[in-house]
């Protein structure tokens, strides 16, 4: 899963991110799919808690997910942005359906089941925009953000 535009996580307090969504983390190098990603933060929403990788430089936030056969349970991907913005982003390389939250601050701006475009030019695949302003993009297995809805509170510890 992929990113494009501006925003930036600022954090509340030592708990909470100011901006959030996301979920599992940086970009592995290529054959590298099957290497176990080092959890860098808890995210909890709702009554789930995930632990994510970060992807916060601009090649990782390109790369996301993307080329992983697999996201398991309770794990994703955490896009802090450096600007709060409507960010837009896009599924190329994808192998698996992923539930997305748009994170403005501590709030859940909107949630989305996608699902994977194996094309490698992500011109070629469809792009979603955020609903409003968001600083941060959570990625998680399909379903595991069905109980969460806009206006929920969101909560991010880093661990590393």
């Amino acid at each position: 899963m992929s990113t494009s535009g501006a925003g930036r996580a600022r954090r509340t307090s030592a708990a909470r991110v100011a901006v959030l969504v996301g979920v599992l983390g940086g970009a592995l190098a290529p054959g590298a799919c099957d290497a176990e990603p080092e959890p860098e933060a808890m995210v909890e929403v709702g009554d789930a808690v995930f632990v994510v990788e970060l992807a916060t430089s601009v090649a990782e936030q390109k790369e996301g997910l993307a080329g992983r056969t697999d996201v398991p349970a309770g794990t994703g991907m955490l896009f802090p942005f450096p600007e709060r913005a409507e960010h837009q982003m896009w599924m190329a390389g994808m192998e698996v359906p992923v539930d997305v939250a748009w994170i403005d601050g501590d709030r859940v701006v909107g949630v989305v089941t996608l699902v994977p475009c194996t094309e490698h030019d992500q011109t070629t695949c469809p792009r979603w925009t955020a609903p409003a302003p968001a600083t941060a993009l959570l990625e998680v297995p399909a379903g595991a953000l069905r109980d969460v809805e806009p206006g929920d509170e969101i909560e991010v510890r880093e661990t590393a």
